[in-house]
């Protein structure tokens, strides 16, 4: 069995899946991070040695040699990436890029020669297909979905698809504006509010975060204290957000400028319906009107448009939560996930 290596900025919760379908199936799995761990992550299947922002190449060379990794993984991580990339190239490991470009951003031989300069791969993989299906492929880009699956859950813990209101879940930073919670706060009201659907908003409260907005954040504590159907829970550890995605019927990801955008990937697990604007790298993760919903968050009324039909139509919300259902348990599981980095090590 192989041994890979994930050299990431920090523990993301997409490793969580990805790590312990590898060790599941006899892998061995090494994390090197350079920021340190946050109570929102899970280190329950792999702890990452956290290397610093700026580490010694002593202290990165040491934690290469004891891994002996027949492959890496390199995620963009500042000074720890390049470190990595430059002492494997000495070392002869294999070492492939990990980014969120799309598999159909081509680069160019100007760009090859950057990433040479700085101790980067050109191989690379991203979980970001494209939206264009026409478009040419990167041919040094590998398709790589991050996998998502349920976790146990209580008996009787699911919501019941054709209960009223029906339940709207948003995760994403509080106090950026391009999460867009203000724009899914106008589209539900537009469709009737709490008569006929409830919101929960999860995410980071800080306002350390880039881009923060101090008036976006206060704009939605407002809007939750004035309306009784909106309800914002901040910060939620990734082992509590099974109940929060077995409870809800759909998941809405607005924001844009979203290189990937996990939660209503993993919400397909548990049944929830992801829609995803466009302008999202895990759009491309959906069949339009079959498992979720794609909405152009940039054309008025699109999103009221999408979601209207869905709080109306129970029928409709269940075929939908099926079909996502089925397409977290096939082409984004665990199982799946492990062959394809499989067929990568073998070069296949």
């Amino acid at each position: 069995m192989a041994h890979v290596l994930f050299v990431v900025p920090r523990f993301h919760t997409n490793l969580f899946f990805a790590t312990r379908a590898l060790i599941e199936a006899g892998h061995r799995v090494t994390v090197l991070a350079a920021a340190e761990s946050t109570a929102m992550e899970d280190h329950s299947v792999v702890t990452p040695r956290v290397l610093g922002d700026i580490p010694a190449r002593s202290a990165v060379r040491a934690a290469l040699e004891a891994a002996a990794p027949d492959l890496i993984l390199l995620r963009n991580s500042g000074a720890l990436s390049k470190e990595v990339g430059r002492v494997a190239r000495r070392m002869r490991l294999r070492v492939v890029g990990y980014n969120l470009r799309p598999m159909t951003q081509v680069r160019s031989l100007r760009k090859r020669l950057s990433l040479w300069a700085q101790g980067r791969p050109w191989e690379r993989v991203t979980p970001v297909p494209g939206l264009d299906p026409a478009a040419p492929l990167d041919p040094a880009a590998t398709y790589l979905p991050w996998p998502t699956a349920a976790l146990p859950l209580p008996e009787g813990a699911e919501r019941d698809p054709a209960a009223v209101p029906v339940r709207v879940l948003c995760v994403g930073k509080l106090a950026q504006v391009r999460k867009n919670q203000h724009l899914l706060i106008a589209a539900l009201r537009a469709l009737g509010g709490g008569t006929r659907v409830r919101l929960t908003l999860v995410g980071s409260t800080s306002r350390a975060i880039t881009g923060a907005d101090g008036d976006h954040a206060a704009f939605l504590s407002a809007e939750a204290r004035s309306n009784g159907w909106i309800d914002i829970q901040g910060d939620v550890p990734f082992a509590a957000m099974a109940a929060l995605y077995a409870a809800h019927h759909i998941c809405v990801l607005p924001s844009v400028g979203e290189p990937l955008g996990i939660a209503p990937v993993e919400g397909m697990a548990y049944g929830t319906i992801p829609v995803i604007s466009t302008d999202s790298g895990s759009a491309g993760y959906v069949t339009d009107r079959v498992d979720g919903l794609r909405v152009d968050m940039g054309t008025p009324g699109a999103l009221e448009a999408a979601l209207g039909p869905l709080l109306v139509a129970p029928e409709l919300r269940v075929r939908m939560s099926q079909a996502a259902r089925r397409t977290a348990q096939t082409e984004l599981s665990p199982a799946r996930f492990v062959q394809r980095i499989e067929a990568l090590l073998a070069g296949t």
